[in-house]
């Protein structure tokens, strides 16, 4: 087997196993997917045919590094954050897994997801209960760190409006 195959079945493997410890809410083994210089980014949608392009300089719909992340997941895990309460049952399926670029310290990896969600409304854990799908696309540039990849940025670039009520997932 050529070492590019091996290669990309190495970050196929990667991305579907990061997508699993989000199903299964694994926040903190998910967490150490991403190096120390890690950053988690959505962009927000400008106009209808163009997202923000830099970060640092507009608004988005989640820019977090890996210490914000880190209090991110401890919300999470500790009830705080509104948005995960209840928690949503999630399905995360990602397909058409590209290894886009090498750069000199990281790999771009470019590739299309749908998640869906399904979870009571807040506060109704008994009552009505919602079901939304997010999809879009995503980048990873993934680097090595002591011989496993790590997350150095993943972007989601969502197609449809992701926003309801206020509600930031993690995709």
């Amino acid at each position: 087997m050529s070492s590019k195959k091996v290669l990309k079945e190495e970050i196929e493997d990667f991305i579907y196993r990061e997508m699993r410890l989000l199903d299964e809410r694994r926040y903190q083994e998910w967490l150490d997917l991403f190096s120390d210089d890690g950053m988690y980014w959505i962009p927000r949608w400008i106009s209808e045919n163009s997202i923000v392009e830099n970060p640092e300089d507009d608004l988005n719909i989640l820019y977090l590094d890996k210490k914000r992340l880190e209090i991110y997941i401890k919300r999470i895990l500790t009830g705080i954050a509104y948005t995960y309460e209840p928690h949503a049952r999630t399905t995360r399926l990602v397909s058409n897994i590209l290894i886009d670029k090498q750069i000199e310290d990281y790999i771009q990896v470019l590739c299309k997801f749908i998640m869906n969600m399904f979870r009571a409304q807040p506060h109704e854990l008994y009552g009505p209960r919602m079901q939304e799908t997010l999809s879009g696309d995503i980048e990873y540039r993934l680097k090595r760190v002591n011989g496993d990849f790590k997350i150095k940025l993943k972007k989601v670039v969502l197609i449809n409006e992701p926003v309801v009520g206020g509600q930031i997932y993690i995709i």
